[in-house]
């Protein structure tokens, strides 16, 4: 990977709510975020109702300027530091496939 873990960051809140949705420990999170922000689909990149779906999530995150799709997850980003996580509704997971 280009970007060394070193340079990504998580606020208290995304490790607590990692715990909290997805039953993820810091080093799971630490290593995730990573790879989502590599590996993820950006927002700009989705369309229909994930695209919807992901910009009804951003409204409550405004300040998060990186959005990151990985897995079943949702990673919000201010640059490189991780803010929130979420985990995808199942009704929206089919439309990932549509995106790839």
């Amino acid at each position: 990977m280009s970007d060394k873990k070193s340079n990504f960051k998580a606020t208290n809140h995304a490790y607590k709510r990692a715990k909290e949705r997805l039953k993820w420990k810091p080093k799971v999170l630490d290593r995730m975020m990573v790879i989502a922000f590599n590996k993820g689909i950006k927002h700009s990149d989705t369309k229909g109702n994930l695209n919807k779906y992901i910009t009804n999530l951003w409204s409550n995150n405004k300040s998060c300027n990186n959005i990151r799709i990985y897995g079943e997850n949702v990673y919000f980003f201010c640059k490189k530091k991780m803010i929130t996580i979420y985990r995808l509704n199942n009704k929206i997971i089919k439309h990932i496939k549509n995106n790839k």
